[in-house]
């Protein structure tokens, strides 16, 4: 039974929610420091990126790379 608001893929598996472009919340999703990244931010003038480890809020994990100056999600990897 699939639940209201939740994505599935052909597999019947929950999809991570985190997207791109997205505000980065790290008191909302569990996160944790992965790595760094020198990168430009697709969003602002930024030229550092930083990696984290999170789970969304149906408990999918996964890893994103965000702009600590903008907090906007620039990449999943």
């Amino acid at each position: 039974m699939m639940q209201a608001g939740r994505d599935f893929n052909e597999e019947n598996s929950p999809i991570f929610s985190i997207s791109v472009g997205q505000t980065f919340k790290p008191y909302v999703w569990k996160a944790s420091h992965d790595m760094d990244f020198r990168s430009e931010c697709l969003y602002c003038d930024s030229e550092v990126l930083k990696g984290y480890m999170v789970e969304d809020e149906y408990g999918n994990s996964g890893r994103i790379a965000t702009c600590p100056y903008c907090d906007r999600v620039n990449a999943k990897y």
